[in-house]
């Protein structure tokens, strides 16, 4: 966006989430991960390995504070004044948060629900304070053996991260999914199934509505099974996306000659998997083929094969690793109301070092190359390299009551001199479930 004639940029902090969510938001210290819980996109069929222990109704709370060194993501050297006010480019945030989850199963039906809310208070920019929250609910039926399937929705309400726009206002992102699917079963061991979601974006600030979209999405596929260790679907997903608002400026923030529709037509051919080797390890992940096509700016068409894996690894019961890698233009993070391909990969390793005291690491590589940017054919693709290095510990005061904290730093290079940064981060939360 461009605020009193300056460029400002924007980057991308979120990668595709792959379909085994438990793991991505069990893996989690933050208070934020507990209260936006995974939408999985890459459809809707239930493909979760779900936690055998399951209770009826339960409900938590947290405190977390956090202390930034870099809040909004500036270069070096560059001062917040100009958009934001004040000389400091540090400051220290305070989440709370509260909320319920019930979770049942009743004969061959299965019901989850949630609800959660999270107020954020800023010391220095509290005009940046805001309550965000997460609900929703998830109903896998089935009738008799051979029919089968999934009903559900979740909404959510929270604020941009900093660094995705540099505007000097809160923007706040209002998503919602809408997904349902039916299947049968021909033998114990093969099904077929369709699907059909829906997904949409509204940003409250008129500057930045360009990333508004409204996406609709259908797949079909076969499943083959074996129990609940293994599952392999072959699926056909089409998706139509549409963005409301056209876009009028690029990624750097530079003014387009001409507004743009970035409506699309997306087709993909995928492969998920979902693996249980051990009690102790899962595997999930999708490989596919994917096809997007722009209904007005063609020359920005991507196809090319995407894919992720995220891997739950236990080799002893003290240690054990959570690793993702994927490579998608799926990100949630929609930039520009366009696309960038991204590749990340996330390691997560943690030892088990007494009983009550679990130690962990945070290690994240990642290439975002804006080939889906309008401009890039007047100046060099930005590409950024994303690095995120850190230490965590984690103390169980008592069976439902985990003290945690963490130093992290993360950066972003890139060829754009303009969009680098690094922030320092230290923050500790405590967290309880009844």
């Amino acid at each position: 966006m461009r605020i009193a004639g300056k460029p400002v940029a924007r980057c991308l902090v979120a990668a595709a989430l792959l379909p085994l969510a438990p793991l991505a938001a069990h893996a989690q210290a933050s208070l934020t991960y507990f209260a936006r819980p995974s939408i999985n996109p890459y459809g809707v069929a239930p493909l979760e390995i779900y936690s055998q222990d399951r209770d009826v109704l339960q409900l938590y709370t947290g405190l977390e504070v956090a202390r930034h060194s870099n809040l909004f993501a500036l270069p070096d050297g560059v001062s917040p004044q100009p958009v934001f006010g004040k000389s400091s480019r540090s400051d220290t945030i305070v989440r709370a948060l509260a909320g319920v989850s019930f979770d049942r199963q009743v004969s061959l039906q299965r019901f989850r629900l949630d609800a959660s809310v999270l107020p954020v208070k800023m010391l220095e920019y509290s005009r940046f304070d805001h309550v965000g929250y997460s609900a929703g609910g998830h109903w896998d039926w089935a009738i008799g053996r051979p029919y089968f399937g999934t009903l559900g929705a979740r909404f959510t309400r929270a604020q941009t991260p900093f660094g995705n726009y540099y505007i000097n206002r809160e923007n706040i992102e209002r998503r919602a999914k809408l997904y349902a699917s039916g299947g049968i079963r021909f033998t114990p061991d093969l099904a077929a199934f369709v699907g059909l979601d829906t997904e949409t974006l509204d940003n409250s600030f008129s500057g930045v509505r360009s990333s508004d979209y409204r996406l609709v999405s259908a797949e079909t596929g076969l499943r083959f099974a074996r129990g609940d260790a293994s599952t392999i679907d072959l699926v056909l997903r089409h998706t139509d996306g549409d963005y409301p608002n056209r876009q009028v400026t690029d990624s750097q923030g530079n003014l387009l000659p001409g507004a743009i529709d970035n409506a699309f037509k997306q087709n993909a051919v995928l492969a998920r998997l979902q693996v249980r080797p051990s009690n102790d390890s899962r595997m999930g992940g999708h490989i596919g083929y994917t096809r997007r096509s722009f209904d007005r700016v063609s020359q920005r068409d991507f196809s090319g094969v995407t894919g992720g894996v995220n891997i739950e690894w236990r080799p002893t019961g003290l240690f054990r690793m959570y690793a993702e890698l994927v490579r998608d233009i799926q990100s949630e993070e929609l930039l520009t109301a366009s696309y960038v391909d991204l590749t990340m990969l996330r390691l997560r390793p943690g030892y088990q070092f007494t009983g009550k005291i679990h130690i962990y690491g945070v290690a994240e590589f990642g290439r975002a190359s804006y080939e889906g940017d309008p401009s890039v054919t007047a100046s060099a693709t930005r590409k950024d390299d994303l690095r995120a290095l850190g230490i965590g510990l984690s103390y169980e005061y008592a069976r439902n009551i985990s003290v945690n904290l963490e130093a992290r730093r993360n950066q972003r290079d890139s060829n754009i001199g303009s969009v680098e940064y690094s922030d320092n981060v230290l923050s500790a939360n405590i967290l309880a479930r009844f």
